[in-house]
């Protein structure tokens, strides 16, 4: 079963101190890229939580966000207030020696060592969740793989239907190509008799079994149909196994696409060649889906 390389999945977890959201978005890409927004407290951790979109998805552009925050904001800096009040009973000692001329401003205490500290705040309370964060990815990337595989049924079906359509054509093409070369034998007999209509020249039936053989030789699209079919075969087989299939199908359209440019290069039906235009319409479609397929 085929999987979209887009989708979305969303997961949170919310209490009276703490909102955790983890949201995972995947979209188109040839190779598997990966890239990740967490929060400071979690960048040692980065490598072990996009380990996790690793283990589930083999191809696309996957970002991962991580917010959190606090139902109480809190501060990001505090004061050590015990710190204060030693460096002020230090400094009203100094002053009973020094006198008026000693005295120092409260605010000037702000500025010294230790009494403005870096509150942990809400990353800190993070860190010490990383299980649930990995949960909460777990469960983000669970409902991502779910739509990816609801657009990869609807890939599928439409995959199916242009390889179906393609099917048709070249049956109908298969019947045209004895009825063309039928054609060019009537066409040539009648042009070359009037040529040598008042002439005493004769053509010569071998000359013009000849001439008829080699257009068909020319025009004979019979191994590119096959060729052809053979592809469209292994698309069916490749779609229905339950692994990463996109590259593989990019090189089935591409051969596919190789095959109809031959078969248009021989043809010289007009009807046919309108046959073969349909024909790499269709792979063209079939490749817009596949550019989707993880």
């Amino acid at each position: 079963m085929l999987k979209s390389m887009t989708g979305f999945g969303r997961a949170e977890h919310k209490d009276d101190n703490l909102h955790l959201q983890v949201e995972v978005r995947s979209v188109n890409n040839k190779y598997l890229k990966i890239t990740s927004d967490v929060p400071n407290a979690l960048l040692s951790h980065q490598e072990q939580l996009e380990r996790h979109l690793k283990e589930k998805v083999h191809r696309g552009s996957i970002h991962l966000d991580v917010r959190c925050r606090t139902a109480v904001n809190s501060l990001p800096y505090h004061l050590n207030l015990e710190a204060l009040k030693g460096y002020y009973r230090s400094l009203q000692e100094l002053q009973k020696e020094l006198g008026p001329e000693g005295e120092v401003p409260l605010a000037a205490l702000f500025s010294l060592p230790g009494i403005c500290e870096k509150g942990e705040g809400p990353e800190r309370e993070v860190e010490t969740q990383l299980p649930l964060v990995e949960s909460l990815i777990n469960s983000a990337m669970e409902r991502l793989q779910e739509m990816r595989t609801q657009e990869g049924k609807a890939l599928q079906e439409e995959i199916l239907r242009c390889k179906r359509q393609i099917e048709r054509i070249l049956t109908r093409l298969t019947k045209k190509a004895p009825q063309v070369v039928e054609n060019y034998r009537e066409r040539l007999h009648k042009r070359v008799s009037q040529l040598l209509e008042g002439t005493k020249a004769e053509l010569a039936e071998s000359d013009l079994a000849r001439e008829v053989a080699f257009f068909a030789e020319r025009s004979d699209i019979t191994e590119e149909i096959a060729r052809l079919k053979s592809h469209l075969q292994q698309m069916d087989e490749t779609v229905q196994v339950d692994a990463p299939a996109g590259r593989r199908m990019e090189f089935i359209v591409q051969e596919m696409f190789r095959e109809a440019n031959t078969m248009g290069s021989k043809v010289g039906d007009g009807e046919m060649l309108r046959d073969v235009i349909d024909i790499k319409m269709e792979i063209e479609k079939i490749k817009e889906q596949v550019f989707n397929v993880e």
